[in-house]
């Protein structure tokens, strides 16, 4: 049985540079200019709930110089509800009318966001999927990892999609 192989026998031998192929042998790399591209972001997406029940994420402009001004923009269109396009497409959201979000603090990627909630908070399922329409959408925006809710300042336990309740900062993974 005979194959491929690299002869055992005989001294190393140096190989010319001229033979080196793809300028292995050069002593540095080649030096290349920095990018100029500038990196494209995905656009941000308010998530509204489709007639089967499904988040959808709806792109969004918003205005801002910082993650925090963008963030607190993006929040306020969700807020706001569909937008008349979106209503034509059967979207709605799960939000109350009268629920006020406020990005009460922006630290290391993770949001802080405030529910001001009215009577007739969703309960169940409902709850499972506004919470998924508040992370998923705040998780949309470039710079946004992980949401941390709270009602009144106070934190509160967040529903999981399994209905489990947890603490945990919760990103769009968890949705």
């Amino acid at each position: 049985v005979g194959g491929c192989g690299v002869p055992a026998g005989g001294q190393p031998q140096a190989i010319p540079s001229s033979e080196v192929p793809y300028g292995l042998a050069d002593p540095s790399p080649a030096q290349t200019a920095p990018s100029t591209e500038v990196p494209v972001e995905a656009p941000s997406q308010i998530f509204l709930l489709s007639a089967e029940e499904v988040l959808v994420g709806v792109p969004r402009e918003v205005e801002g110089t910082s993650v925090r001004e963008r963030l607190a923009a993006l929040l306020a269109q969700l807020e706001a509800g569909p937008p008349a396009a979106a209503r034509e497409e059967q979207l709605s959201t799960l939000l109350n009318p009268e629920v006020r979000l406020s990005l009460s603090d922006l630290a290391q990627r993770t949001a802080t966001i405030d529910i001001g909630l009215p009577t007739g908070a969703p309960s169940g399922a409902a709850s499972r999927r506004a919470v998924a329409q508040l992370v998923l959408t705040a998780t949309s925006l470039q710079g946004v990892d992980a949401v941390e809710l709270t009602i009144g300042g106070e934190p509160v336990e967040a529903p999981l999609p399994t209905g489990e309740l947890t603490s945990a900062p919760l990103t769009a993974a968890d949705y």
